[in-house]
């Protein structure tokens, strides 16, 4: 049997054992979450749970009744592009003129329509703000001198029609590789500052500004080193949240020959807690889905070659259990041992392999399937595990 295949299934049959003791280390060993600041003066005692990350996937999640109602779903968009009618301004919902409009568009990603997010379900809108560079090239900079003040207009007035919270992720995932621009760090610093500030003298109140790692363990296996994530930070007075993303297990290693071992999301995770309890900040789990795992067909693939071996091989069977145990329980309890910061949560419930940008050929590797009412098992079990986090 392949060498690789033997240690990942060797990995998952010893999956509780693996949970066990990383519980009861949690409490002694050096990955031990940092002295718990008084975050009290900042944060209050509301905890929300926000579901995504488009509006089929909100919708399904909906329509199936299988799950608990959110406080809000999440939503994206792209800044260079609202005022862009050939791309229908982007999914924003509203023409140039800031009418609303009809049409919901998909880029590969899911239907987008921000205004119909914003009002067909209720409840708040965490959007991603797109500032990232990849089709903009020299964008941020001409963001920073003002090219795109009539966007951020365009924004304001869009923000000042929603009557519900708005947790708006400025440049989200500061420090992933795959956002081209945001390396330089005084340049993303700039723009994250020039968005915040135009859009506060432009009168928005309604918004809560976050600020998002990556937290990804592949992301510096790919830049072989970790970052120091303060270097991104704009400061306190342009912070409400600070956020994090959660996609592997807890304590995932990469697999194979490597040349560099990054640190486990257990690790990088603890280090945004200990930022953000440092600094007085709630955090969000912004962005959170079992990379991997398909719950319509209980199984567990690869990744990316990079990490385990070629995206969607290598596939083990797993019962409902199984699942639970190896992504949400150790999320959960994270989550319940670090009550006293962590205040948001975002999952993202959706059929990832059945959209173009993530399905095959899996370019940017497997996501699997992460819809809960196709499995009432683990749908139940979540249902639970939320309504405890929310009332602690």
């Amino acid at each position: 049997m392949d060498l690789k295949l033997t240690k990942k299934r060797a990995r998952f049959a010893s999956r509780l054992l693996l949970v066990l003791s990383v519980a009861m280390a949690a409490t002694a060993c050096q990955n031990q979450p940092a002295e718990q600041a008084d975050t009290s003066d900042t944060q209050s005692s509301d905890r929300y749970f926000i579901i995504g990350q488009d509006l089929a996937a909100v919708r399904d999640y909906y329509q199936s009744s299988c799950c608990v109602q959110p406080d809000g779903n999440t939503a994206y968009v792209v800044l260079y592009s609202i005022l862009d009618e050939s791309l229908t301004f982007k999914g924003l919902g509203i023409n140039a003129e800031g009418e609303p409009i009809e049409a919901e568009v998909d880029f590969g990603t899911g239907p987008s329509n921000l205004l119909k997010s914003a009002t067909e379900f209720g409840g708040g809108l965490a959007i991603g703000l797109e500032l990232v560079e990849n089709e903009h090239p020299g964008a941020m900079q001409a963001l920073i001198t003002g090219e795109y003040d009539q966007h951020l207009e365009q924004l304001a007035g869009f923000f000042k029609m929603i009557e519900g919270p708005i947790w708006l992720r400025v440049a989200y995932e500061f420090d992933g590789v795959w956002n081209q621009g945001y390396a330089d760090t005084a340049q993303y610093i700039s723009a994250y500052r020039y968005v915040v500030n135009h859009l506060r003298l432009a009168g928005v109140s309604n918004v809560e500004y976050v600020w998002q790692s990556s937290t990804s363990a592949i992301d510096d296996m790919i830049e072989k080193k970790h970052e120091n994530i303060s270097n991104w930070y704009p400061g306190d007075d342009y912070v409400d949240w600070v956020g994090l993303s959660w996609f592997l297990n807890l304590d995932e290693k990469p697999l194979g020959e490597i040349t560099y071992t990054p640190p486990t999301q257990y690790q990088l995770s603890n280090e945004v807690l200990a930022f953000a309890r440092a600094h007085h900040k709630p955090v969000m789990i912004a962005e959170s889905s079992p990379q991997g795992f398909d719950l319509a067909n209980n199984f567990n693939a690869n990744i990316a070659a990079i990490w385990d071996g070629p995206a969607n091989q290598d596939k083990i069977s797993m019962s409902n259990a199984e699942i639970w145990d190896a992504w949400y329980a150790p999320l959960f309890k994270y989550m319940k041992q670090n009550k006293d910061v962590i205040r948001g949560f975002a999952y993202i419930n959706d059929n990832w392999d059945a959209k173009p940008r993530w399905g095959a050929p899996h370019n940017e590797g497997y996501w699997g399937d992460s819809r809960l009412q196709v499995n009432p098992e683990i749908a139940g079990r979540f249902n639970q595990a939320v309504t405890e986090w929310r009332n602690q």
